[in-house]
């Protein structure tokens, strides 16, 4: 059992590298939270436990549910290559059925960034209100505007729909390009510093200064590293030594040119690393976070223990729920997933395959692949 269990916070450096392992390891759960997490003699010895359902995980190993640190869905989507928008019920259907498809290869929770391309504030309140219309069912997600052109738009605009995606709790999060050329609006992002919404950065690389200009003026809580192969050493540099997490893309353009160690570079300079499947529905398809697992031990340079730190508890705090998931330890709600693998270093050499047997959510079996049926003692 992978507990990942540690000092609270985002992970770094070889904490990275201590994924909490226990043997023969059982977790107890009540009310949909972890009640105990131990050796399996410990835990069925325990009062509560007698009178518990039991799920056997014998030749399987036990791990945190996935959190993907960022999918981004936009309303073209593929939709333009056949020359027609979609509606917003278009929308709605095809973030649900993502959605379901992310449960089913371990995602039990996930960093949702939504988009209209800009085309006007009122369609991306449209598409933020269907995304909180699916709530929390098949997956736990968390809401994040992403900007975009917006950013073109005048700043009376801009503050008014902020304020009012705020005061309907329609997001988290907003993110903005890195590269934009409209310096006074981002400005507005400042007044963004005494709300309860945080600000993320999109940054696709290639211009050192602005890259610390950004982090400087508005200490994202992450940024999502559109290209990670192509981040130079002192944009590595700087994203080592900031307080944001690196969100690596590592299913989007991680095939495009040679491997890179930029994740090896990182973490060796005491980094903070999360990954994200870099689903994009416009252009990238990738949405299983053990295919991103295993792309970042194959082209990032990461060793499997760290990139399965990334993959649940780092990648929890870069979305903002690290204090509840990512890890099983007491009081963190019960998500967790059974991988038919007898040993974690097998999940990226068994590359392409879906090892996910069970998934169980705040505490209930919303996936069950196996023979098991429920039973008391």
């Amino acid at each position: 059992m992978l507990t990942l269990r540690g000092p609270k916070g985002v992970r770094r450096g070889a904490l990275l590298r201590d994924l909490g392992i226990i043997e023969d390891g059982a977790v107890l759960i009540r009310d949909g939270v972890i009640a105990e997490v131990g050796s399996t003699r410990r835990i069925e010895n325990l009062k509560d436990a007698r009178t518990a359902i039991e799920i056997p995980a014998n030749g399987r190993i036990i791990v945190p549910g996935f959190v993907d640190a960022n999918l981004s869905l936009n309303l073209n989507g593929r939709a333009k290559q056949v020359h027609r928008r979609k509606s917003i019920l278009d929308f709605y259907d095809g973030s649900l059925s993502l959605l379901r498809a992310c449960l089913q290869h371990g995602t039990l929770t996930a960093d949702v960034k939504a988009s209209a391309g800009g085309l006007n504030c009122n369609l991306e309140i449209a598409l933020l209100r269907k995304l909180a219309d699916i709530g929390s069912n098949p997956i736990c997600t968390v809401r994040t505007w992403h900007l975009g052109n917006t950013l073109d738009q005048q700043d009376g605009e801009l503050v008014t729909t902020l304020g009012a995606m705020a005061r309907k709790k329609l997001i988290r999060f907003v993110e903005f390009n890195g590269q934009s050329s409209h310096p006074q609006a981002l400005q507005l992002l400042s007044t963004l510093a005494d709300s309860e919404i945080g600000i993320k950065l999109s940054w696709g690389g290639g211009a050192d200064a602005e890259l610390f200009r950004c982090l400087q003026q508005f200490q994202p809580v992450t940024v999502y590293c559109l290209a990670p192969a192509s981040l130079s050493l002192k944009e590595t540099t700087m994203l080592a030594n900031a307080s944001s997490i690196a969100v690596f893309a590592v299913g989007k353009q991680v095939f495009e040119g040679s491997a890179s160690r930029v994740g090896r570079d990182m973490v060796d300079a005491g980094g903070a690393i999360a990954l994200s499947s870099g689903y994009d529905s416009g252009s990238a398809a990738s949405f299983s976070m053990q295919l991103s697992l295993a792309l970042a031990v194959a082209r990032l340079g990461l060793t499997v223990e760290e990139a399965f730190a990334a993959a649940t508890i780092n990648a929890a705090y870069a979305a903002g729920c690290g204090n509840v998931t990512g890890s099983l330890e007491v009081g963190k709600r019960a998500d967790l997933l059974l991988l038919n693998v007898p040993d974690y270093r097998e999940v990226p050499s068994q590359f392409g395959i879906n090892h996910v047997d069970m998934a169980i959510r705040e505490g209930n079996v919303v996936l069950n692949r196996t023979r098991w049926k429920a039973t008391r003692n």
